[in-house]
């Protein structure tokens, strides 16, 4: 193979030759250049800059840590506090729904909600607010449609 390559390289001329030498020391210095190195240098920057951005998430969560310990105790009292589960959820649907709903105690902790024609959504949002907020559960919930789309009766079991 150098043999055939020798015999090339001497058919041409001096110019062409050393144009021929230089392009093919190019490409052994290119090729392991592009195919090695740029592909390592590019994934150790992409790490240093993960890494930089994920020091500064550390300092500003742990910044931050008090607020969180004290949000989550205030979280926690609420539904421990003074006023019972049931107390919470009859206020907030009264609050939220108006006067066309019925509460009534059903178990240890169970409280029973059933709402007459009111929108889905509204009811998806007050039970999405009492989840976060008050930390409690839908044990059972069960909706029908009324005439009008989008209006249904539901009746739910939420407990604590």
């Amino acid at each position: 193979m150098f043999g055939k390559i020798k015999q090339y390289l001497d058919q041409l001329n001096e110019r062409e030759r050393r144009a021929v030498i230089i392009a093919a020391i190019a490409l052994i210095i290119f090729i392991p250049y592009e195919v090695i190195w740029a592909p390592f240098k590019h994934s150790v920057s992409a790490l240093e800059s993960r890494v930089e951005k994920q020091q500064k998430d550390l300092v500003w969560m742990q910044e931050h840590v008090t607020e969180a310990q004290t949000l989550a105790r205030a979280g926690n009292s609420s539904t421990s506090g003074s006023q019972p589960v049931y107390g919470l959820i009859e206020s907030s649907a009264r609050q939220r729904f108006g006067g066309d709903i019925r509460v009534q105690q059903e178990g240890k902790g169970g409280v029973r909600v059933n709402i007459k024609n009111i929108s889905f959504d509204d009811i998806m949002l007050w039970l999405d607010d009492l989840y976060y907020k008050q930390h409690v559960n839908v044990k059972e919930f069960s909706v029908d449609r009324e005439t009008t789309p989008g209006r249904v009766n539901a009746s739910i079991l939420i407990e604590s």
